[in-house]
């Protein structure tokens, strides 16, 4: 008989990708879900949906500031934030009106191994 032991908590990452139709939106649409093991790789995920999916959804000036958040200083307070214990996210509003968000929190998790 297999038994599973916990070992103790890891901290993970969780990260959510939701759109809002508008402004008046009260619940998002889930696009997509991760845990990642380090901010950096939540931060790194963001960053790659930021670059490649959405500048051609946006307007010029909304495209700059996604990509300053990117390759910037956004990208440097969330990781800040994300060691600090704290959640962050980033969000932007596509040419047709819907906003893009992107959330990160810290969440406890165990991680189980076999036995037996």
């Amino acid at each position: 008989m297999l038994t599973c032991h916990a070992h103790h908590p890891r901290t993970g990452y969780w990260l959510e990708t939701v759109s809002y139709r508008d402004a008046y939106d009260s619940s998002p649409e889930l696009h997509g879900c991760a845990i990642a093991n380090r901010p950096e790789d939540a931060i790194r995920l963001i960053r790659i949906q930021i670059q490649t999916g959405h500048p051609i959804t946006l307007s010029p000036s909304e495209a700059e500031r996604a990509l300053a958040w990117a390759c910037g200083g956004g990208r440097v307070q969330a990781l800040a934030a994300l060691h600090r214990g704290e959640g962050a996210g980033f969000s932007i509003v596509q040419r047709d009106g819907t906003r893009a968000e992107w959330r990160i929190r810290p969440v406890s998790r165990l991680r189980l191994i076999r036995s037996g």
